[in-house]
């Protein structure tokens, strides 16, 4: 849980006590730059310790913060962001699909209720940003020639306590195009390679599920693919994919469900990864569907497993 020194004063442009912004480098973009003032940190937090935490949402440096814009950082990626992995994440802070604002001003910028989400300012590149502009220059999911994300901090408040947070939200898209399912072969890694090894395992051809595309993975996956009368390549294809898939709904318990449910945490999704197919995964299942316009039924055929593996 975050103590009330994690959430620091709001910048001002033209006010000295804004010591981030006199050394702002020119490569940053605000959306707006009003006058006024940072409140003393001191004063702020006596303010918050008198209602507690889950009110900072009311108080005036986090509504201002809301109301006014976002200090966002728009230079080189960090190094583990750079040009080696389509969908990096956004830090050690867990993206939850929900956070992004769906919808009017602040489309796409973290949620601010002071609720259930509370903004995160001036925590971000050394203390001195919002949030920060990733970018990837090769086909990823269905840009077909290049991705920007903005990825923007804040809190969540769950059962024990408040945890850091990331909205990540798609701001430019190249060539944009039709979502296909991804080719995992030996040496992939991540959620996707979990859904494969869940799947093949749910077929009868058992695998470790340790998100590593390995040999014995391999092996399964051809075992997989002779059964069904496919080309042995060893490699889940647009060809293999239809094959592996099986249809979950509420109520399923194996392991084609944990894939489900491997691939909502990819996504975003707070779910537990138990193989239980209940309301938690239900729910995560319809708003992904809401989110890409596929049929909102809850229930993951093959639309829904081309799309979440498909799209990063």
């Amino acid at each position: 849980m975050p103590s009330l020194d994690d959430v620091p004063m709001l910048r001002r442009s033209g006010t000295p006590a804004a010591n981030a912004t006199a050394s702002r480098p020119r490569s940053v973009r605000r959306m707006r730059t009003p006058t006024g003032f940072a409140m003393p940190r001191r004063r702020f937090a006596q303010a918050a310790t008198a209602v507690g935490f889950a009110a900072l949402g009311v108080f005036t440096v986090t509504r201002e913060a809301y109301a006014d814009g976002y200090d966002i950082w728009t230079g080189d990626c960090p190094s583990y962001a750079s040009d080696h992995n389509c969908s990096p994440g956004c830090g050690p802070s867990t993206v939850f699909a929900e956070s992004c604002e769906v919808s009017g001003e602040h489309l796409g910028f973290h949620k601010n209720d002071g609720v259930t989400w509370t903004l995160r300012p001036n925590q971000c590149y050394s203390g001195s940003y919002d949030g920060w502009l990733w970018r990837y220059s090769d086909p990823c999911g269905s840009c077909g020639c290049g991705i920007e994300r903005r990825c923007h901090d804040g809190y969540r408040s769950t059962e024990s306590g408040w945890v850091k947070s990331i909205c990540r939200y798609t701001t430019d898209c190249g060539c944009p195009g039709t979502v296909n399912w991804p080719t995992v072969g030996n040496g992939s890694t991540g959620p996707d390679v979990h859904a494969v090894q869940h799947l093949v395992t749910h077929g009868g051809f058992p695998a470790e599920a340790d998100g590593i595309f390995g040999p014995d993975t391999e092996t399964q996956v051809k075992a997989f693919q002779n059964a069904e009368g496919l080309e042995q390549s060893g490699t889940v294809d647009a060809k293999t994919w239809p094959k592996l898939v099986v249809t979950t709904r509420n109520g399923d318990d194996n392991h084609a469900v944990r894939g489900v449910q491997q691939l909502l945490k990819k996504h975003g999704y707070d779910v537990a990864v138990d193989g239980v197919f209940g309301a938690a995964t239900e729910d995560g299942v319809t708003r992904f569907q809401t989110l890409h316009e596929l049929q909102v039924d809850g229930i993951v055929g093959p639309e829904t497993w081309r799309m979440m593996t498909g799209f990063v």
